[in-house]
């Protein structure tokens, strides 16, 4: 993807805005941020300094939107080992549901070829938005479906995006049988108790971001996730979006370890717990070495 003619300016600025950040408070404890858009225009001229800063991040997994984007987080994703020597990078390959519409009859065969790659470890971004409809609703279930079957036949583990869609969404899901289903991460929760717990019950995980860390968006979330076993948790940023740092308006995967601080404190287990749990769970999730 080309950089735009505001590429650089941006960059800057959001150097500028994270050196806000009093990065002396950073704890020993590492954390796996499951969810990075590290394609995004905000990070594509300095994402390399976006990695380095992420100390206390152990792995960091970016997210594939469309073939495009999935290409180009494959490509950092070996850009960054062949540099570093480091494979603390991988990424998903998928198509969100604002691209549904731009599924062909080649791209089922297209995400297979990118998913061969050992960095690519998960099937996603996708799912179902009915808050937004960027994409029909036709369009985002066929996709949808598409990426569930080849989930299915390629044993990667499911990277999912629902806003506003949770009953279609399950309806989806329960199209095949639960035992041949890959492990599922939803990622991003914005939802309900309820939705959640339903989600715990039939064995999926739940990702949070920095929003349980704002003040009223993030109530909601606090209230009820110390219904949800550690177990089950992972924090991730969804950077550059669900900004929630004083100072600045977008995420970095150096935040991450504030996510887990607060889940820590929500759920009343100490930190180092939290971080550890979290981590293997990404970790056996992913597959990550």
């Amino acid at each position: 993807m080309p950089f735009s003619s505001n590429a650089m300016e941006e960059s800057q600025s959001q150097d500028k805005e994270f050196s806000r950040v009093n990065t002396s408070t950073m704890s020993a404890a590492a954390v796996v941020d499951i969810g990075v858009n590290l394609t995004h225009r905000a990070f594509r001229n300095h994402w390399r300094q976006v990695v380095r800063r992420a100390i206390d991040v152990t792995k960091i997994i970016l997210t594939g939107t469309s073939i495009e984007s999935s290409r180009q987080c494959l490509d950092l994703t070996q850009q960054w080992l062949d540099e570093t020597g480091s494979s603390n990078l991988y990424c998903t390959v998928g198509i969100h549901p604002h691209d549904a519409k731009t599924w062909t009859d080649t791209t089922t065969a297209e995400m297979k070829e990118l998913l061969q790659h050992p960095l690519a470890v998960s099937i996603g971004e996708c799912g179902l938005d009915y808050n937004r409809n960027y994409s029909s609703t036709k369009d985002q279930l066929f996709a949808f479906r598409e990426q569930v079957k080849l989930a299915i036949e390629l044993r990667k583990p499911l990277f999912v995006h629902e806003r506003d869609a949770h009953n279609d969404l399950l309806e989806v899901f329960d199209e095949f049988d639960s035992e041949l289903l890959p492990p599922i991460v939803i990622h991003c929760f914005t939802g309900t108790k309820e939705e959640a717990m339903e989600y715990i019950r039939r064995g999926y995980y739940i990702g949070f971001t920095g929003t349980i860390c704002k003040f009223e968006r993030g109530a909601p979330l606090r209230k009820l996730l110390p219904s949800i076993p550690l177990e089950k948790v992972m924090v991730e940023t969804d950077a550059p979006f669900m900004g929630f740092q004083k100072g600045r308006r977008s995420s970095e995967p150096a935040d991450c370890t504030e996510v887990a601080r607060k889940v820590s404190e929500v759920m009343e287990l100490p930190f180092a717990t939290v971080c550890e749990r979290t981590t293997l769970t990404a970790c056996n999730f992913f597959g990550l070495m």
